[in-house]
Order: structure tokens, then sequence, then C-alpha cells
């Protein structure tokens, strides 16, 4: 045994160090790969293409569209153009998170391949993407409307997606999935890999249904093409992948029986895409296994688990669509294994992955309306091709159930959706006018430093805050080397201890710890710090002068507003209630007690 490890350790250790140095070759050698291997085994069928005597069959969809139709596409139309102004709107690199650019694209260097195996972390092709971008554009309009290209792209191909839906259903469920909070907040935000999970889930659904339909190459390419960019976005995708490929050969089996006594070549062509799909899964899991077996670390999970009775509360508020999801397919399921009735090979195949990601994702104990998202979206899909089917019998009854049920889905996402847009735009909002108060203090002050003193804050919040202002051209103490800005130096204070003067262990800006204030510092409370207004104006500013103050929303901010009740979507406060605070800059300068009292 001992003879065996001291073989394989070195084994072991040659393979990690290929995939963590040499991982963007070995995957664009992998994606040549199943691109051949798709076209070598695939056959093209000769009912793909269509005889010239039957081109006048093809549909003319221009022709078809009814007065109804048109104007829902106005609508769409119309709609995502306001989705987009919205994302456009107010955005700054100040977010949380956003350090991860400003810290390396936008000072023109490669944001490093995601694969971190001390924290448990391998999503290789996270933010590669603005790798790219910093060559052409640097701007967060910009870096936003390449987000904007993907939702573009990823709406069209879910408008063929739903092909055998009125194009009036079709804009009605678009509008859905764009206002669902997953969906949201992948796309109005930078540094969430869904959304690149969500454009190529979509992309392999576009494949999947025209396989389904032609059995043509591309689609099978395109399909695998597909789930091998998802895989590589986030870990969690196997989840998704792999069960569905199990459930569509297990289902595959059961409508024809005779496959199972088959030979093993004829069974793997009658199973080619979902045997595709978990080759190129299993490939994923190799190279993840490779790289997180010599450190077997979950620290990033297990800093995040919140628990499964937290998470699946935290779920039941914000994302209605899993828990319908889950009612639909074990309805299906059951009727399927008790009364015969018939399963969609394809939609329920897929149905079965999205349940086991969200039952992973539970049980782990994580929450975030994001990490949804995935599922959030094959849900709205699969439940409609399951109305659909439901009305294929209309009565009022259903007609009024399926419509109730939409209607509450979407104003109950849209609530969601628009509370966690106003807390996004106001936390960038005032972080930036904060930047903006301090660029025209530092004009009045001498040569000696700033001192900025946060009573409230968290860490991480003062690093990110710290990242943003090096990058708005301020100097930092403890940050000759990397900024470039001129004037007064600026430092950072809070109370609470700092692990050997650095903000927050993983980044390299210094904080210094301070019960209080000193004479003529900044006393700077956050619109996000957990503060009441009375600790943060009344105690605060005692001997203290306001010099400074913002509030990003006055009618969200009003007592007992009943805007605050969906604050299990913040990021911040998704497990306890709002303080009073909450989205209001507040910075007072600390006066000696003497001059504050005769002032």
């Amino acid at each position: 045994m001992l003879l065996l490890a001291s073989f394989l350790h070195p084994v072991v250790a040659y393979v990690y160090h290929l995939v963590s140095y040499h991982f963007l070759f070995l995957w664009l050698l992998t994606l040549v790969a199943i691109v051949l291997g798709g076209l070598l085994l695939s056959d093209r069928p000769k009912s793909a293409i269509l005889p010239q005597g039957d081109l006048k069959a093809r549909p003319k969809l221009l022709s078809k569209l009814s007065p109804m139709d048109w104007i829902s596409g106005l609508a769409l139309a119309l709609f995502v153009a306001c989705y987009i102004m919205a994302i456009l709107h107010k955005e700054d690199f100040c977010y949380y998170d956003d350090d991860m650019l400003t810290e390396t694209t936008l000072r023109g260097v490669n944001f490093p391949l995601p694969i971190w195996p001390v924290l448990g972390r391998f999503y290789p092709l996270g933010e590669q993407e603005f790798n790219l971008l910093r060559h052409i554009i640097w701007s967060p309009a910009g870096y936003h409307s390449f987000a904007a290209v993907q939702l573009v792209t990823l709406l069209l191909a879910l408008f063929f997606v739903l092909s055998d839906f009125k194009p009036a259903y079709r804009v009605a469920i678009l509008i859905a999935a764009m206002l669902s909070p997953g969906f949201l907040i992948a796309f109005t935000g930078l540094t969430y890999p869904e959304r690149n999970v969500l454009f190529w889930l979509t992309i392999m659904l576009l494949c999947l249904c025209g396989y389904s339909k032609t059995k043509g190459r591309v689609y099978l390419v395109g399909c695998l093409v597909a789930a091998h960019f998802a895989l590589y976005y986030k870990e969690i995708v196997v989840l998704i992948l792999v069960p569905y490929a199990l459930t569509q050969i297990l289902l595959q089996l059961y409508i024809d029986p005779r496959g199972i006594h088959r030979r093993w070549r004829e069974l793997a062509r009658v199973n080619l895409l979902p045997l595709g799909v978990l080759v190129v899964s299993g490939i994923y899991v190799a190279l993840l296994l490779a790289v997180m077996l010599p450190t077997r670390s979950m620290s990033y999970v297990d800093t995040l688990r919140a628990g499964p009775g937290s998470a699946l509360l935290g779920y039941l508020h914000t994302n209605w669509l899993p828990f319908v999801l889950v009612a639909v397919l074990v309805l299906r399921l059951g009727r399927f294994l008790f009364r015969k009735a018939e399963l969609d090979p394809l939609w329920d195949s897929v149905a079965v992955g999205a349940l086991a990601c969200f039952l992973c994702l539970v049980g782990m104990g994580l929450y975030a309306a994001y990490y949804a998202a995935p599922v959030d979206l094959i849900a709205l899909l699969y439940i409609a091709q399951v109305s659909r089917s439901w009305l294929s019998k209309p009565t009022k009854l259903r007609l009024s159930a399926v419509a109730i049920g939409l209607l509450c889905l979407v104003i109950h996402d849209a609530a969601y959706s628009s509370f966690r847009l106003i807390e996004r735009k106001g936390i960038i909002s005032l972080r930036s006018q904060f930047a903006d108060f301090l660029r025209s203090y530092q004009s009045t002050v001498g040569n000696g430093p700033i001192e900025l003193f946060f009573p409230y804050a968290s860490g991480k919040h003062l690093m990110e805050l710290s990242v943003y202002l090096n990058y708005r051209g301020f100097p930092l103490v403890g940050q000759s080397g990397k900024s470039m800005g001129t004037g007064p130096a600026v430092v950072f204070e809070g109370r609470q201890e700092f692990p050997h003067g650095r903000c927050i262990d993983y980044r390299d800006y210094a904080c210094t710890q301070n019960e209080i204030p000193r004479n003529g510092s900044l006393i700077v409370v956050l619109p996000d710090d957990h503060v009441s207004m009375q600790e943060a104006v009344q105690n605060v500013g005692n001997d203290s002068a306001l010099l400074f103050q913002s509030k990003a929303c006055g009618f969200c901010t009003r007592e007992h507003s009943w805007f605050q009740f969906f604050h299990t979507i913040s990021p911040v406060f998704w497990n306890s209630p709002l303080p009073d605070h909450w989205l209001q800059l507040h910075v007072f300068k600390k006066m000696a007690p003497a001059f504050a009292s005769s002032s």
C-alpha cells in the first residue's frame, strides 16, 4: 500500500500541475476533440433536408402574425430596451466583488483562471471574457454592454426554443424569465458566472430541441460544445447535466425496451447525445478531481453555508419557480409510475437535472437568489411546456388557473427584482457620491493624510471601498506600490480587528483598528452598515459636524415601508430586518469637545 501511494503521489502532483498551469490548452484540445468526435459519430439524416418540392411548404411567419402578436413583439422590444437601460443606469465598478475587475483587467492585467484548490473552487472560465474586452473597452458602460449583447442573443435563442408557442405567449414567457430575481441579478452584475451559465444552457436547450426533431449533427455538436462551456463557468452545472443525461437514457430504454438487448454500438448510436453529455461531464469531473483531491478543501462553501433550513426558507421567499417545478415534476412522475402516463424525454429529463441542482443547493445550505438562476430558467420553460400540453383541452378553469398563476409569479418576481435593482443602484450611487465628496474635500486639506473612520463597516466592505477609491485615483496609506493618485493619502480605520493590518486577509489593503476616531477624522456611516439612524446620526454625531449626507431612495427607506418586506433577496440583510439607515450615507468630521460645544 505504501509502495502504491509513493507511486501515485508524483502522478497526482504532475496531473495537478498540468491542469492548473496548462488548463486553457487542455480545454481547447478537449473542445476540438468534442467537435471532431461529434461530427464523426453522428449521422446526417436525410429527413433533415427539405426536398425542393417542399420549399413552398415552409411556414411564412410574418404572414401568420396577428395584430396581438405585433403588439406583443413591440411590447417585448420596449421591455428589453428598458431592461438594458436599467442595466447601464448609474453603473460603476464599486458594487460587491467588483474589486475582482478593478484589481485586474481595469489595470491592464489578465484576470487569473479561477482555479483555487485552497478555497475549493474550480470554475476556470469565470471572468475570462473581460481579459479580451479590456483591450477594446474599459468603462462600466462598455463592460455591461457585453452583458446586454449576451441578453439579446439569449432571448433570440429562447424565442426559437419556444417555437411551439404562439408569438404572444413566447413574449409573456420571455418577460417572465427576465423578471425572475436570479436572471436579473446575473445580468445586472459583472462578476456572477450564472450569466454565462444561463447563456450556454439556453444555447444547449436550443440545440436539444433541434436535435430531438431532426437528429442533425450540427445540433449534436452545438449541444456538446454548449455543455463544454457551461460546465467550466460554475461547478454545480454538472449536477444539471449528468441527471439530465441519465434520465433521458432511462426514458429512451423505457420507451423502447428492445434497446436493452441491442448491441452496445447500436445502443450508443440511439443515445448518442446523452452519452456525449456524460462524456463531456466526465472530462470536467476528472479535471475537477485532479485539482481538488490534493487539498480536499471546501472552505469557500463552509463560509457561505447557511444551513438547509435557512436556505430552504430563503428560496421559498424569493424563488417560487423551483417549488412549482418540484410539484409539477413529482405529479408527472407519479402519473408515469402509477397510471402509465407518458413523459417527455427531453423536457422531463431536463427538469430532473434542474431538480437535482436545486436539491443540492438546499442540502448544502447554500442560499443566494442568483445561485438558482439556471434552475429558475429551466423550471419556467418546463412549466410552460407542461401548461401547453395541459391546455390542449382548454377549459375556463384551466385557462384561469394558468393565467392567475403566471400573473402571481410575475408580480412576485417583479417585486423582489425591483428591490434588488434599487439596492444595487443605491449602493453604487452612494459609493460614487462618497468618492466625489472625498475628491472635493481633498482639495481643502493640506498635505497630511485624510483619516476615514468607519465605526460599523465590515472588513470586506472596507476592502471593496479601498479598491474603488484606488481605482478612482486616491492614494492610500500602505498602498505606495499600487496607488497612482496624487494629493493627500487616505487612511482607513475601524473598530473591528484587522488581521495583519489588512481590511481582509486575501487583499493587500491596509486598515487600522481604533476604538474612537481622532480629532479631525472623517466618520463615515455607509449605506450597507448594519446600524440604526439613532446610532448613525445621534450617537456618532456627538462632538462632530455633519459634512455630507445623501439618501438613495426616499420611498423605500420610509419607516414601515412595504418595500422593506423584500429584504430576503438582499446580499447583506437577507436573514435580518433592514436597518433604518439602509441606503443612506453620512459623513461627519470629528471635532474637539470644547470646539464642538462652543459652536
